[in-house]
Order: structure tokens, then C-alpha cells, then sequence
């Protein structure tokens, strides 16, 4: 008598196909969380493997928005927009003059540009080839030129180009960033500043004997709040810590006026 392999293991997988029972969405989704989990972990050990390149190399091959930390779109525009949303709730205005510490590709000023009056958005930036991909892809040509936002590009935080600020921020700045250069961005600033000036700055809050030695665009730091607040001080501000604001990353934010 022949024996029927096929059939019996096509009777087999049926019988056990009708012993699984259906996932619900709450499995599905899951799932799919730590499969995305698992995605976010392995982008992340790929770049610390660029971490050596030269920063217009890791430009090129992480794309404008990653680099600066917006490797996809809800991170891209939410951030920005959060900025935007959180700085108006501040008393930000369109006739206000507002420095962008950090601008990068324009994940703020894709919003501030249209929202300030002409010539009051100026923008700070080490990597000068941020700042055109985001003139180039972020926002319209046409509002660039009426808007007519000004640029600097350089990481001795010189702010030679702008005359004074009403409001600035550094968002995820100080996060990259040695104690040694967070005083110089404070105390370059100062002479900027008018009595009415308000900084904001955010900043990972945690023990800082860990953090490396030189700044680095894709490495992370921690400070205590009372480091960032004698930082400050010692350069003519008074700070106010505000903490939690509802940063997608967790970081946290204070601000500094003229003592």
C-alpha cells in the first residue's frame, strides 16, 4: 500500500492551524512595538558607527532631518512644532527678534520664519550645509526671500551678526555639549542680551561624571541643574529651571534673563 506523505501533513498543518487562536490587536500592536524597538537599536548602533566621520559626512549619509535628530516625519515636524507652540505660550511674537542657537535644517524655523516679521529670525549654526538643505527642502523659496531670516556659521557661538535678541533658544544644544563650552555660549551671548532677553535652553538632567571629554554632535550629556544654574550665573544671567515641558525625548528645559 502506497502511503500519502502530502496528504497527511497538509491534514496536519490544517488540524494545527485550526488550534492557533486569532491575535488580537492589542498582540499585533505588541508586536509590532518591540520589532520597532528592535529597528530603533539597530539604526542606533549603525551610528555610532559613522561617529568618527567628519560631520559633513554623516550629513550626507544620515539625511538633513536625521542628523539633527528627526529620523522620521512625526519626530521631524513634532518637535518643531512643540518649539513653536511652547515659545508662543512664552510670549513670543511676531515683532519679536528671535535667535535660533543650533538652527540646523530648520526644524524650528520651518514655523518661526513664516510666523516672525521681516528680518527677525536669526539663525546660528556650525554646519552651514544644515541650514541649506533645509532652505532648500523645508521651507518655500519664495517666503525665504520675503521673510529674509539671517544666518552665522560657526561653533564659537559668535553672534557678531545679530544686534541684540528679544527671545533664543538652544534646543538640544547643551545636551552635546561640555560644560566648558555651555559657559562660552552663556557668556557670549551676554552682551546680546537686553534687559527683557529671555534663553531657553534644554538640557538631560542626571549625573555628569560620565559625560565625555570634547563635545560631539551625536554623543549625549547630563547635567544636575544646579551645574547648568552656576554655569550661568558666572556669566551675568539669572536662571529659572522649568523641567518637564513635554519634550518627545524627555529633555527638559530652563531659562536664563540678564541678573
Amino acid at each position: 500500500m502506497a502511503l500519502n506523505i502530502f496528504g497527511s501533513s497538509r491534514k496536519e498543518a490544517a488540524k494545527q492551524d485550526g488550534d492557533k487562536q486569532p491575535e488580537t490587536l492589542e498582540t499585533l500592536l505588541e508586536r509590532r512595538a518591540k520589532l520597532d524597538k528592535k529597528i530603533k537599536k539597530a539604526e542606533q548602533e549603525a551610528k555610532r558607527a559613522d561617529w568618527g566621520l567628519p560631520p559633513a559626512d554623516r550629513i550626507k549619509k544620515w539625511g538633513h532631518r536625521s542628523y539633527i535628530g528627526g529620523p522620521d516625519l512625526e519626530t521631524w515636524f513634532g518637535i518643531g512644532k512643540h518649539q513653536y507652540h511652547y515659545l508662543v505660550s512664552k510670549g513670543l511674537r511676531p515683532h519679536h527678534r528671535f535667535l535660533d542657537i543650533a538652527c540646523g535644517s530648520l526644524r524650528l524655523g520651518q514655523y518661526l520664519i513664516p510666523f516672525l516679521e521681516t528680518g527677525n529670525y536669526f539663525g546660528l549654526e556650525g554646519e552651514e550645509m544644515l541650514v541649506r538643505a533645509g532652505l532648500e527642502h523645508e521651507i518655500m523659496p519664495e517666503l525665504v526671500e520675503i521673510k529674509k531670516p539671517s544666518f552665522a556659521f560657526n561653533y564659537e557661538f559668535d553672534f557678531v551678526f545679530v544686534e541684540g535678541f528679544d527671545f533664543a533658544i538652544a534646543q538640544s544644544l547643551f545636551t552635546h555639549l561640555t560644560i566648558e563650552d555651555i559657559e562660552k555660549c552663556f557668556r557670549n551671548l551676554r552682551p546680546k542680551a537686553g534687559p527683557e532677553s529671555t534663553f531657553f535652553f534644554t538640557y538631560f538632567e542626571g549625573d555628569s561624571s560620565d559625560n565625555p571629554a570634547e563635545s560631539h554632535a551625536a554623543k549625549g550629556w547630563r547635567y544636575s541643574v544646579a551645574e547648568l544654574e552656576k554655569a550661568a550665573v558666572a556669566q551675568g544671567w539669572a536662571m529659572t529651571n522649568i523641567g518637564v515641558w513635554g519634550h518627545a525625548r524627555n529633555q527638559k528645559i530652563a531659562f536664563v534673563k540678564p541678573a
